[in-house]
């Protein structure tokens, strides 16, 4: 059952700052950073059960998350260069989405930012990596403890660290994961 308190604090929160997204909350409501420009459905629903979301945009950074996504617990999507999240994805417990690595990898090195896209009806495993510069086609399935780079084609399955593709999947463009 959903906490509808905590879902009109965190529907609150986002009023304040300019945006018309109900969001849905079971469990304790998310972290959301509103430095930068967030494009959000109309209706988002977290579950924070036993972590929360952290979800949002820093100063110069831009999330969009399509209608009917859903984000699970401990999830952490900031972004600081573009993050894309198609309509009706699945994001699993514990995932994380990266479109910077934070810091240098070396030295004199820039610190790596790259656009993040995640497609249309996506479901991304529980603890699933997702680094900068990724592109995930629609319908694509990520493995639980995967960490993706690059492109991954349309229905798709995916999985390992680094994840590979296993097989392809069977989805018509109409279809989308209950």
């Amino acid at each position: 059952m959903l906490d509808v308190v905590r879902s009109g604090a965190a529907t609150a929160a986002a009023a304040r700052h300019g945006h018309r997204c109900v969001i849905l909350c079971e469990g304790s409501r998310p972290v959301v950073r509103f430095g930068g420009e967030l494009a959000l459905p109309a209706r988002l629903s977290v579950r924070g059960t036993t972590a929360r979301v952290e979800l949002g945009a820093v100063e110069g950074g831009r999330l969009r998350i399509g209608e009917g996504s859903f984000i699970n617990q401990g999830s952490s999507i900031v972004a600081h260069d573009e993050i894309t999240i198609g309509d009706h994805a699945r994001i699993g417990d514990f995932v994380a989405i990266y479109d910077t690595d934070h810091h240098p990898v070396q030295e004199g090195a820039a610190v790596r930012r790259a656009p993040v896209r995640i497609g249309s009806n996506v479901w991304l495993g529980r603890g699933a990596v997702i680094l900068p510069g990724t592109d995930v086609g629609d319908h694509v399935v990520v493995g639980a403890g995967s960490v993706v780079s690059g492109h991954v084609p349309a229905r798709t399955l995916v999985v390992g660290s680094p994840a590979r593709a296993v097989r392809t999947l069977v989805a018509n463009d109409a279809w989308m994961r209950p």
